[in-house]
């Protein structure tokens, strides 16, 4: 399918369905903003969410509409009102209820995102892409309820920029001196503050850059880290809701991140990883996979790092992951027939 940008495509309306907070990251608003980024030109585009007020300035600071129903009974009601031609829902756990209601109440095309719940079966499409299928592409049509799966790293939903980075085909360094760290939105572990630390009690003085969002509750203890090393305050930098990612993981020699969106991302622009699980699902989806470091066993990263014993974006099973490329083929997909 071609993508027009003629009468019917400017027409057709599409409602995102998004929530984000402390405990379930922000990564879903991140992924929801970048996908409606790519459907402006063609869509008129609202969000609707259930999460508070951070969630809602960042979906507008990324330009776009937000309605902030109570619960689902409301938020159907409005999406009825709405009449979309699609709704798109990005979160883990899409109530059954709530999606069969869209499904049959609604005469619009259902897209889940990363959702873990039997919702997905009422889904015309349901994308999951680094859970389920261990970090294998695979699509196929479940012939039951009908809905296209599509599953693997190939699947994100990465910002352009990462892309752009990408063809610069970065060289690996020889010796690890600059580090980013993120850990998502929110951080609910706090591993930046655990993960600063054991670097700044370390006989060597990396450069740091430190990236945390909106939801990151934790500034305190990282500052309290920072006065324990006054000495080494200068090579840190902290970023908060930062707008160039790629650019400051490709320029980084290592990014240690949690697991999920970021690792891929810095894996993508050719950036070597270490993945800190924030939860045992996280731990278990990605061990065997990518080098984990498990947050009570933080005193083995100097060891990591001198053995350089990271993650890297040309290993085989890195490389047929093909991180991002079938966004295009998502966003094709995505808008088929739903005129």
């Amino acid at each position: 399918m071609v993508i027009k940008m003629g009468d019917v495509h400017r027409l057709m309306k599409i409602a995102f369905v998004v929530d984000g907070g402390l405990e379930m990251g922000m990564g879903h608003v991140q992924q929801s903003t970048t996908l409606a980024k790519e459907l402006t030109n063609i869509a008129s585009i609202v969000f609707f969410t259930k999460s508070g007020e951070i969630v809602i300035n960042q979906i507008r600071a990324a330009g776009f509409n937000v309605i902030n129903p109570k619960n689902d009974d409301e938020m159907i009601n409005l999406l009825r009102e709405m009449n979309p031609n699609i709704v798109i829902i990005d979160k883990l756990d899409v109530a059954e209820q709530f999606a069969k209601e869209i499904k049959e109440s609604l005469n619009s095309k259902l897209v889940i995102f990363t959702n873990l719940t039997s919702a997905n079966k009422f889904a015309d499409i349901a994308v999951t892409a680094d859970i389920g299928s261990q970090f294998q592409n695979i699509k196929f049509i479940d012939k039951k309820t009908n809905t296209l799966y599509y599953y693997g790293p190939k699947y994100w939903i990465l910002r352009q920029e990462f892309y752009e980075f990408k063809k610069k085909e970065k060289c690996f360094a020889d010796k690890v001196e600059k580090i980013l760290l993120i850990f998502g939105g929110s951080d609910p572990s706090n591993l930046t503050s655990a993960v600063l630390s054991e670097l700044l009690s370390l006989n060597y003085d990396f450069k740091i850059d430190i990236i945390v969002g909106a939801q990151y509750i934790y500034l305190d203890t990282v500052n309290q880290v920072l006065m324990q090393h006054p000495n080494k305050k200068s090579h840190i930098n902290l970023y908060n809701n930062v707008k160039n990612v790629a650019e400051l993981m490709y320029s980084a020699d290592l990014v240690i991140a949690s697991p999920g969106l970021s690792a891929f991302e810095a894996l993508c622009v050719g950036t070597p990883v270490i993945v800190m699980p924030q939860d045992m699902l996280q731990k278990e989806t990605y061990e065997g996979f990518m080098r984990i470091l498990d947050k009570t066993e933080v005193h083995k990263l100097s060891n990591m790092i001198a053995s350089k014993n990271f993650t890297y974006p040309n290993e085989e099973n890195i490389l047929t992951m093909q991180i991002g490329e079938g966004k295009s083929e998502l966003i094709e997909i995505i808008l088929e027939g739903a005129e």
